[in-house]
């Protein structure tokens, strides 16, 4: 940046700080009451602590329904940001149903549920529900982030089900790139079995605080500082605010859940390996053999590309695509570019195999 450039930016935040001043009463109250969520559902199936929401989709349909299962340590309110970036939104314009696998807040009773439980009880019975009150054999199958794991082994346990497999921001290999390096070096440096001896559920901000140790300048200045930079910006303001309220809305994690999850997929890398057990059934990737899309940010910074693409050489399925979007890992589900450029590709490639 050359030196005239630096003094015009430096003129105009002077110049604007005043108005901003002015404006942080009311601009920190559109934060704190802003929140996502636009798509009325009906909660269709219960097993506690899982509820299954549907959404109608828009007119009468005979569309194969979409079963998403959204990442376990967050809320999926997410996936229906805005009325203008809403990934139920997208497939509903399409008529397509939209089944959402609600993985609720765990209570310490819940503290002995494991992956075996997530996949072969929760997110099998929630499949079996959809496929029973829609009348169809199989399903869309669509997981995002941290429970893509989760999907994956669905996949390969019930193939028959899977009429498509959807991968948005899929963690598989953690021993690929230096991101994920750094997620290991994290769970490794802590006693994931201690954590899980003083808590039956670990809770959400643990969770953040483990987040943010990976990008500590992006979460403690950098992030403070561009809200500050645009405090006079309404709508800037705003998605800020659903953001939040989404990041601070994540449910806590049943202890053997995250013992499984940090010690058999993240440490022990079992999934991609085939070396994953869920009770007395061995998860066999090549048994997949749905039609399987990768949806990536190429400016992920918590999944890298090198940890998604693995999983493409070990299933079974010979029909396989990826859709990369510039754009981050949240930025999947919210970002502009995701909704004019990935989202409608995506709804196009199911409705071709439906």
């Amino acid at each position: 940046m050359d030196l005239l450039e630096l003094s015009r930016q430096l003129a105009d935040r002077t110049a604007r700080t005043p108005r901003k001043l002015g404006q942080a009463p009311y601009r920190t109250l559109q934060l704190a009451a802003t929140e996502p969520g636009e798509t009325p559902y009906d909660v269709v199936y219960e097993e506690s602590p899982v509820r299954l929401r549907r959404y109608d989709p828009e007119g009468t349909t005979d569309a194969t329904p979409v079963v998403i299962a959204y990442a376990f340590i967050n809320d999926p309110s997410i996936l229906d940001f805005s009325a203008d970036r809403s990934v139920v939104g997208q497939f509903l314009e399409r008529g397509i149903p939209v089944y959402i696998v609600d993985w609720g807040d765990p209570s310490p009773i819940d503290r002995s549920l494991g992956l075996e439980d997530y996949v072969t009880r929760f997110l099998a019975n929630c499949v079996d529900a959809v496929r029973e009150q829609e009348g169809a054999e199989s399903v869309h199958l669509l997981g995002y982030s941290t429970s893509v794991p989760l999907v994956v082994a669905y996949a390969a346990l019930f193939p028959d089900r899977v009429r498509t497999l959807v991968l948005q921001g899929p963690p598989i290999d953690f021993r690929a790139g230096d991101d994920m390096e750094l997620f290991r070096t994290l769970a490794d440096g802590h006693d994931h079995e201690q954590v899980t001896r003083v808590f039956d559920a670990v809770p959400t901000p643990l969770l953040e605080v483990g987040l943010a140790c990976r990008k500590p300048v992006e979460y403690t200045v950098t992030e403070p500082l561009r809200l500050w930079d645009r405090l006079d910006d309404p709508a800037f303001v705003e998605e800020r605010g659903r953001k939040l309220e989404w990041g601070l809305g994540g449910p806590d994690v049943p202890a053997r859940l995250y013992r499984e999850f940090v010690g058999d997929l993240l440490l022990e890398n079992r999934l991609i390996e085939n070396e994953l057990r869920l009770g007395v059934q061995q998860v066999d990737l090549s048994a997949i053999d749905a039609p399987t899309l990768l949806a990536l940010g190429e400016d992920d910074r918590f999944v890298p590309r090198e940890a998604s693409i693995p999983i493409l050489e070990e299933i079974g399925s010979d029909e396989t695509e990826t859709i990369e979007l510039p754009t981050g890992h949240v930025g999947l589900s919210v970002a502009e570019v995701a909704h004019e450029r990935g989202w409608p590709r995506i709804v196009d490639w199911l409705l071709k195999r439906d």
